[in-house]
């Protein structure tokens, strides 16, 4: 069971994750170029992919390091609950940020040769 310190701490940690993603997740979007319709599939679907890496990459290193030293400082590294919680942000905010990302991604599944055939008539 999770005590009334705990949680508050949880809070705290997670609005400091929440912040620390806030400021990351704009660099990682600017750090590639936006949707240009001009450029090969090719092109797009290769940026979306070293893209997708570059977010992998970075939420890999953030939660080995730097929130599990912020999940240490605070002694919560052990509730259960922390590590769940810290996946739901990270996914909501560091990917839903990713604008450049997910107007390629967009673009490509509309683009998709495989999406004009009908399986099920």
């Amino acid at each position: 069971m999770i005590s009334f310190g705990q949680l508050i701490r949880v809070l705290g940690v997670s609005v400091i994750h929440i912040v620390i993603l806030f400021i990351v997740a704009p660099i990682i979007d600017h750090a590639f170029s936006p949707l240009d319709k001009e450029e090969s599939n090719a092109e797009i679907l290769l940026e979306s992919i070293t893209q997708l890496l570059t977010v992998s990459v970075i939420w890999y290193l953030m939660d080995k390091f730097v929130l599990h030293a912020i999940n240490k400082y605070f002694n919560i590294h052990k509730v259960k609950m922390i590590s769940k919680v810290m996946e739901i942000i990270t996914a909501i905010v560091l990917i839903g940020l990713q604008t450049h990302l997910i107007s390629k991604l967009e673009y490509i599944t509309n683009e998709h040769p495989f999406r004009f055939i009908q399986i099920f008539e």
